[in-house]
């Protein structure tokens, strides 16, 4: 019988890929320390940059008035990010499994042209502490489409603390991406971080729609 190149790829994911790839800061780690630096703070949200990195490399922590399983339901309900999430113009997800799934997304930016990529996402939890993790897993995805911009590489976590006796969620956000083509990377360093307080701000909104 004849085993697809795709199938082979699932397989290989699923036995590699569980976790690694995404930074996870430990909680108890300033992320000053690892060589970040704070750029904004708003919405209650603040927003730091690494210092060094040559791709777009951003962290963010802040609050949300509700327990950690359902921020990290909000989270991981892919499906829902297309007009609730700002520059979301697609979010499907194509595969699950217990404690990962696969999407697709296609983002509408400013000024530069659209961008697309898959990812390959995971969850758990380290004790009363929980996490997701995600990267590119682009061959898992769909094909490229004209005019949409292929992101080869993007990773990130979000880490989720339970705060006032398990009434609200401390959230760590961090990741990293190059975002390809024709874009100098001075340029999209600069600008990396600006909108995820409104990313926090999206979340808030869902969580208490919930």
């Amino acid at each position: 019988m004849r085993i697809g190149t795709k199938v082979i790829i699932w397989t290989v994911f699923m036995i590699v890929l569980p976790v690694s790839g995404a930074e996870l800061t430990p909680l108890d780690e300033n992320l000053n320390g690892v060589g970040f630096e704070k750029i904004a703070y708003k919405y209650g949200v603040t927003v730091y940059k690494h210092k060094t990195s040559d791709n777009i490399r951003v962290a963010a922590e802040g609050t949300i008035a509700a327990p950690p399983d359902l921020v990290r339901a909000v989270l991981l309900d892919y499906a829902s990010q297309k007009g609730n999430i700002a520059r979301v113009s697609e979010s499907v997800v194509l595969k699950n499994g217990p404690g990962w799934i696969v999407v697709y997304q296609h983002l509408n930016l400013p000024i530069i042209s659209d961008r697309d990529f898959t990812l390959y996402v995971t969850w758990g939890a380290d004790g009363e502490n929980q996490w997701i993790v995600y990267r590119t897993a682009n061959s898992l995805g769909l094909e490229e489409r004209d005019g949409i911009v292929r992101v080869p590489f993007h990773h990130g976590s979000w880490q989720l603390v339970p705060l006032a006796s398990g009434k609200a969620t401390r959230l760590r956000f961090q990741a990293q991406l190059d975002l390809a083509g024709w874009l100098p990377k001075w340029l999209a360093r600069s600008n990396a971080g600006r909108e995820v307080p409104d990313l926090f701000a999206s979340i808030r909104k869902l969580v208490a729609a919930r």
